[in-house]
This record gives C-alpha cells, sequence and structure tokens, in this order.
C-alpha cells in the first residue's frame, strides 16, 4: 500500500468500469514492484469491461432466448457468455491477492469489489 499514490494513466482501450477499477484499485496499492500484479489488474479491467457489453445486451434483449439450430428455443449466447467473464473476473481480481487492513483482502473484500465491476457501483 502507498501513502500518497500517483495514479497511472490507464491502457489504452479501457472503458468507463475498466477505468474506474484501474483507478480505484491504483489509487490504494502500488503496482510498480509488481508488474505481474500490474498485468493482472488491466486483464481484470478488461475483463470488466466485457462484463458491462455484455450486460447492457442481456438487459436490452427483449426475451433471452433464441433459436437453436433444430429450432427450438436455447439461452442466448450472451448469458452464457457473461456468466463466464463473470467468473473470469472474480478469478483475476483473486489473483491480484492485495493486501487490505488485515493484509489479506477477505471473500467479502472481494465479492464487494466483483459487485462493483458488475452492476457499476461506486464506493463511497
Amino acid at each position: 500500500m502507498t501513502d500518497s499514490p500517483s495514479i497511472p494513466k490507464a491502457p489504452v482501450g479501457l472503458q468507463n468500469r475498466g477505468r474506474h477499477i484501474w483507478r480505484a484499485l491504483h489509487a490504494v496499492y502500488d503496482f510498480d514492484d509488481c508488474p505481474e500484479k500490474r498485468v493482472l489488474l488491466e486483464e481484470a479491467c478488461r475483463t470488466a469491461d466485457v462484463v458491462t457489453r455484455l450486460q447492457a445486451i442481456v438487459d436490452t434483449a427483449a426475451d433471452l432466448r433464441v433459436r437453436g439450430s433444430q429450432g427450438q428455443p436455447v439461452a442466448m449466447p450472451e448469458v452464457g457468455e457473461l456468466r463466464q467473464y463473470r467468473a473470469l473476473l472474480t478469478t483475476l481480481l483473486k489473483a491480484l491477492t492485495l493486501p487490505g487492513d488485515e493484509d489479506v483482502l477477505t471473500r467479502s473484500d472481494l465479492g464487494r469489489l466483483g459487485a462493483q465491476a458488475r452492476w457499476g457501483i461506486r464506493s463511497a
């Protein structure tokens, strides 16, 4: 952790959700000595952006079912992809293993970060 963090510019291509996560975690943690964690953070931010895009598609769909190859109703592909990207986001955030006040992020902390990324919740 750092007392006066210098937040590096977000990687090119990050959208709102990804940039928010990038800034929020860089405001608390210093990744200068951990390039592997910085790579994981970038991937988590990009994944959060994909989750946001997939959620928008699902939210605007008239029906969550589409016709399968035999004409049968099946879940639209974005629903399954959304589930998989959310799981990936959780895995990436856990892989960061960032120290908290007690030197370990709890499952609650990780869940809160994942929920913020998924639902666009900004912490106070």
